[in-house]
């Protein structure tokens, strides 16, 4: 894996988010290419929420592809310790994927039916977070993992 891109639905809007992403982003690029795209939401308004989270989900597919991996963000997906998602990013390296993708879906989560099956679902803890936290959340876990697969003192259990 050359880089690593997180999608997301919606713009950051609090300041001390906007200011971790960067906090990691700086730091992940001691050890990987990440960048980010924000992705504009449903207008929630009008409509029901099927049509919101098909719509969503329709946007982010459409800047995938097939041969770069793709993990959404689910809470019903794997649940990983720290250690397990450095283990598991250190396998997919010698795999020859160009890029990984993090998929963060919008307020009403995924419409999976439009998602192909064997897709790889991640949970990043049974508690629940908001969108805008997820995003420092998962920037600090990719930079931990990395750090673990470095061997560095960042992580010390």
């Amino acid at each position: 894996m050359r880089s690593v891109r997180l999608l997301w639905i919606g713009k950051t809007q609090e300041s001390f988010v906007k200011d971790g992403i960067s906090l990691y982003l700086k730091k992940l690029s001691h050890y990987i290419k990440v960048d980010y795209e924000e992705i504009r939401p449903a207008k929630y308004g009008s409509g029901k929420v099927e049509q919101w989270r098909r719509q969503e989900t329709e946007q982010l597919l459409k800047r995938l592809n097939s041969t770069e991996l793709n993990i959404f963000l689910d809470e019903k997906g794997k649940c990983q310790t720290s250690k397990g998602l450095a283990l598991w990013l250190e396998k997919q390296m010698p795999l020859g994927w160009p890029r990984v993708n993090f998929v963060i879906g919008g307020a009403y989560g995924f419409d999976k039916s439009l998602l192909a099956d064997g897709v790889h679902y991640l949970s990043l803890s049974e508690m629940t977070f908001t969108h805008q936290m997820v995003r420092i959340i998962l920037l600090e876990q990719l930079y931990r993992a990395f750090s673990i697969m470095r061997g560095e003192p960042y992580h010390h259990a």
